[in-house]
């Protein structure tokens, strides 16, 4: 019988982690799709009231100002790939890297090609919501070609 009940108990907390997991990974494809598409009223409701949007040409800007470049078309994201996710909870707050190709056009322009990318969640009640996006890009060597090669 203990042994059962530890089966059960087992099987919640994967369960839960699980769930955990494809919330973070909704959160992020979504936040993706809408980058691709400019759909303003989706990222509102994905980024946090006090989201910052650092750039691959290095520039910040704040929700309201991002969001404005993605309207006035002055951000244009034509791909956006996140692969090799990785994160670390720490209570309410989520951090994932990933790394993948972007392709888009920006004023100042943005560099192509393969990025670093981090994003910090936070969930708040039900909702988790993006704090932070940055993208950096990532200079391949010769014994490294994706960046990933000092971690596991």
């Amino acid at each position: 019988m203990k042994l059962f009940r530890m089966f059960l108990v087992l099987l919640a907390l994967s369960l839960t982690f699980a769930g955990a997991a494809l919330a973070r990974a909704d959160v992020t494809e979504l936040y993706a799709e809408a980058l691709m598409t400019g759909d303003v009223e989706s990222l509102d409701k994905l980024l946090a009231p006090n989201y910052w949007h650092v750039s691959a040409n290095g520039h910040i800007q704040d929700k309201e100002h991002f969001l404005a470049s993605i309207k006035a078309r002055k951000l244009v994201i034509d791909r956006i790939r996140l692969s090799n996710m990785r994160s670390t909870v720490m209570g309410d707050v989520t951090l994932v890297t990933a790394n993948g190709e972007l392709k888009g056009s920006a004023t100042p322009p943005l560099p192509q090609g393969l990025m670093r990318y981090t994003l910090v969640l936070n969930k708040d009640g039900k909702d988790t919501r993006i704090v932070l996006f940055q993208a950096t890009p990532v200079v391949p060597s010769d014994d490294c070609r994706d960046g990933n090669c000092a971690i596991r």
